[in-house]
């Protein structure tokens, strides 16, 4: 079997600016970095949104279940969205007749944006790659000219997925004066920095925008406003779908180090509860990033010998070491019908180090992946296309790559409605009204108390014969979590 993932440490990067446009380069072994920003100085081309800058349209018809604006995906003009811009003061939507410095972080020229990311430590082999869908949409509406005459300026800074300094770096943001976050893919110091924990994004009235680290208190935070489905969704919809296919008999691995694994190993927990007939028997929290979990394997085959279903709810890294570790060779690891994963396992790094010991097992993704039926979608060619235009080599059946792409898009979006008088408190009024589509979800839509846009989610499953052969679709439509309102 392949071996596991690059292990922490193995990977940080660069921007590079040439010719108005952002280019990302990975390096070998790094020390953390700061000010890494994306941004564009001059160039040429009028104000994104304006009505003599134009999108091209199209249609969008091939998703199960999704409605669709009809929209090319990427930056949508203003014009053609559904609401228009908040412009009391009567700005225009012009360079030097924008209002200049109408709010913490904006100028006449520019728009300070920041995020931070994880591309060293455990979760590097999952969202390393989501600076490449934040910098390819920065780079498509600066190329435009901005919004309202405004380029965008991104900040990423790489916290190691580590909850303390990823909330120092969300401070260090609030104090360097940036007007809001983007996507924030290192979702353990946004979860630190969110209401009900520190706080410290509600106390400064700091808007993040398109956050996609699927946790509990991103979306119960009124300044958090998250594209992706929730880890408590992923539990639901798994467990109900193994459950329809027969399966009655359940096992459960997950991390518990981190807050993915704990949030959604309770809610399936809960799931299994609700469901007549079905039983948990066995329940298994692990470190992560161990070398070898023999005795952790040992205990969940006690219980299961086999199960008929197994939620594997773990980060690559140690999923891969987590099933080396069957030396049995039992492979009482996987259930005997099905098997099944949360995003974070969907990425085609994983599949290609499981190999064929994963061949048909279940992952969830809350976005449309670019793989048949809908490699050929408009939405997901713009999408491809705008990747390869950063990196040649970044995956693009990443989910959380594709999710920062999505999310960049919520934000410049969200900033077109808004329009010249641009503020925190605008932005904040038009992403609880407004209707988001991006062709790669099902239309979301947020409320001031409810910000659980995204609660249904597509099924592939891993393909290996001979190699790594992709994900293919299982038929699932857009499987909407049964209990979306429970296990908040």
């Amino acid at each position: 079997m392949a071996g596991s993932f690059p292990r922490s440490g193995s990977k940080t990067g660069v921007l590079v600016v040439i010719g108005g446009l952002v280019l990302a380069a990975s390096v070998g072994v790094a020390p953390r970095f700061r000010d890494q920003t994306v941004g564009v100085v001059g160039g040429t081309g009028t104000a994104a949104g304006q009505p003599n800058n134009p999108l091209t349209t199209t249609n969008n018809t091939n998703v199960p279940g999704a409605k669709h604006s009809a929209n090319q995906p990427g930056v949508q003009n203003a014009q053609n969205s559904n609401a228009q811009p908040v412009n009391p003061s009567g700005y225009t939507c012009a360079p030097g007749k924008n209002g200049g410095n109408t709010d913490t972080g904006i100028t006449g020229d520019s728009i300070k944006l920041a995020s931070t990311v994880a591309e060293s430590g455990i979760g590097a082999s999952f969202l390393g790659d989501a600076r490449f869908g934040m910098i390819a949409m920065v780079n498509q509406i600066n190329r435009q000219g901005g919004i309202c005459g405004r380029r965008l300026a991104l900040n990423l800074v790489d916290d190691g997925w580590n909850a303390r300094t990823g909330e120092s770096d969300i401070r260090n943001f609030i104090h360097e004066g940036y007007f809001a976050l983007a996507v924030m893919p290192s979702s353990e110091g946004l979860n630190l920095a969110a209401a009900g924990n520190n706080g410290d994004i509600d106390a400064a009235g700091i808007p993040v925008v398109g956050s996609d680290g699927m946790l509990k208190s991103q979306y119960a935070d009124p300044w958090i406003w998250p594209v992706a489905a929730s880890t408590v969704s992923t539990a639901h919809i798994a467990a109900k779908e193994m459950y329809n296919a027969g399966v009655r008999t359940f096992g459960l691995v997950y991390d518990k180090d981190y807050h993915f694994g704990l949030e959604g190993a309770a809610a399936f927990r809960d799931a299994i509860k609700r469901l007549s007939g079905a039983n948990l028997k066995a329940d298994v929290g692990i470190v992560s990033g161990q070398q070898d979990y023999s005795g952790n394997v040992s205990q969940f085959e006690d219980g299961c010998s086999p199960c008929d279903g197994t939620f594997m709810l773990l980060e690559p890294n140690t999923a891969i070491s987590w099933i080396q570790s069957d030396h049995s060779q039992k492979h009482y690891v996987f259930g005997a019908k099905q098997t099944d994963g949360p995003q974070p396992l969907f990425t085609s790094s994983f599949g290609q180090a499981c190999g064929d010991l994963c061949n048909n097992m279940w992952v969830w993704t809350g976005y449309q992946p670019p793989y048949p039926p809908f490699a050929n979608d408009p939405a997901d060619v713009a999408y491809v296309n705008a990747i390869h235009s950063v990196s040649s080599s970044a995956d693009t059946a990443n989910q959380f790559l594709e999710g920062a792409y999505i999310g960049m898009q919520l934000m410049i979006q969200a900033l077109q409605k808004v329009g010249p008088d641009l503020t925190r408190a605008r932005l904040r009024q038009v992403l609880n009204s407004m209707t988001f589509s991006s062709g790669l979800t099902k239309d979301e839509h947020w409320l001031p108390q409810d910000h659980y846009a995204n609660t249904s989610m597509l099924g592939f499953t891993i393909q290996d014969s001979g190699g790594f052969n992709g994900f293919q679709y299982q038929n699932t439509g857009w499987f909407a979590d049964p209990w979306a309102s429970l296990d908040r």
